[in-house]
């Protein structure tokens, strides 16, 4: 038996499912199956797999999200042996042939492996333009390129299981949550080609164009809100600040104290987790860097140069913002040392 469960969530599938159970139960894969609601009418199909499943049902139909979830939350107590994960699709537009490579890369890497489409003339138009337009918007916020956002063959080592089970998401939306947030904490993610496959032109998919690319773009907006709340607090507070008469000194230090204040109080609303005290207390130290360098750069600009102090918050805010990008990376490949 292999060491890396696949996870199936499906709602109401063809018999395409069974299809692709036999061949994954013929290459030793455990297998794991998420019904998500399906009404009784595909009890037969399920039915005819069980015998080469471990099988959960939800109750009522709450969206892919919410079935990978749950199919997160029930591998160590199902399958205590397993190292790895592997979420594919149960309507055969993830060959099992590209599912052995995901488990091969999982086993040489031990990281993060998502696979991603090539987009040709073959592919779907509302398939193309979905992930063109959350391919760019997410690249501008986390600042780092994937060809393929919405591919549902993904590979990840348990120890991820946990963030991934308390992730936010309930549809289609949830799997862009998996990327932004994994590049937002800078996880190494490696990428694999996959055959395109797209059944019938794609249309038994229930995935809504509209509906669930607005969901999709839920997280992306959230994050650049924040960001842009973060930036227009800071300025709005030392900008008061100096106009009010504070040492110039004391206002960039009370700016960032009140922006950490707030902002450790939003991460554990949008990164909900069972360790808060962890997270606030790298949040507390990334201000005190932050805070650290921003005092620095008033002294050698304002107190070496002589430069009018009106120009430092523009001056600074460049590279403190570049240090959104740089400082989480590095203390992320600390951590995984």
């Amino acid at each position: 038996m292999r060491n890396a469960v696949v996870l199936i969530p499906s709602y109401e599938p063809d018999e395409e499912l069974i299809n692709v159970v036999k061949s994954l139960h013929q290459e030793d894969f455990p297998i794991l199956i998420v019904n998500d609601g399906s009404s009784s009418d595909f009890d037969p199909i399920f039915k005819s797999v069980e015998e080469y499943v471990q099988y959960v049902k939800q109750e009522p139909n709450k969206g892919k999200g919410a079935a990978l979830k749950l199919g997160f939350g029930k591998i160590a107590e199902l399958f205590p042996e397993a190292k790895y994960v592997i979420t594919a699709d149960g309507d055969g537009q993830h060959s099992t042939k590209d599912i052995i490579r995901v488990y091969d890369e999982l086993n040489k890497r031990d990281e993060l492996v998502f696979g991603v489409r090539k987009f040709d003339e073959n592919t779907p138009a509302k398939s193309k333009l979905g992930n063109a337009w959350s391919r760019l918007s997410r690249s501008m916020l986390t600042k780092q390129y994937i060809s393929d956002d919405q591919c549902g063959l993904r590979g990840f080592p348990v120890r991820y299981l946990k963030e991934l089970e308390e992730m936010m998401g309930w549809r289609y939306e949830y799997e862009m949550n998996q990327i932004t947030l994994f590049q937002l904490k800078h996880y190494k993610i490696y990428t694999i080609e996959i055959e395109t496959i797209y059944l019938e032109n794609n249309s038994k998919s229930h995935f809504s164009p509209f509906i669930d690319t607005c969901k999709i773009q839920g997280v992306i907006l959230l994050q650049s809100l924040l960001s842009l709340i973060d930036l227009s607090l800071l300025v709005t507070l030392i900008i008061i600040e100096i106009d009010y008469g504070f040492n110039l000194y004391g206002s960039i230090a009370i700016g960032y104290a009140a922006v950490y204040l707030w902002h450790a109080i939003l991460m554990a609303v949008v990164y909900p987790s069972k360790a808060p005290r962890r997270r606030m207390a790298i949040e507390f130290g990334y201000m005190l860097l932050k805070m650290g360098l921003a005092l620095l750069l008033l002294f050698i600009f304002v107190g070496l140069l002589h430069l009018p102090h009106q120009i430092f918050v523009p001056i600074v805010v460049i590279p403190l913002s570049a240090l959104n990008t740089i400082i989480p990376r590095i203390i992320n490949r600390i951590r995984n040392r």
